[in-house]
């Protein structure tokens, strides 16, 4: 059974995101050629414009291990 599904602007933005970010085990095996084949359907996430977020500094030397 098939069903058509229709979505925002703002809800493909999501999927295109979540697709793009896809973590394992959907990036290998047969699973990364259908994960290529949704990509290709919904295409790229669109790029956010404006000013990029600061770039914080933050010192973890505290946190190596000797």
């Amino acid at each position: 059974m098939q069903q058509e599904v229709f979505f925002t602007v703002e809800e493909m933005q999501i999927i295109r995101v979540c697709l793009n970010n896809a973590p394992i085990p959907y990036d290998q095996g047969e699973g990364a050629k259908k994960l290529k084949e949704l990509q290709e359907k919904v295409g790229k996430p669109i790029p956010l414009e404006g000013e990029s977020l600061p770039l914080v500094k933050c010192d973890l030397t505290q946190y190596e291990h000797e």
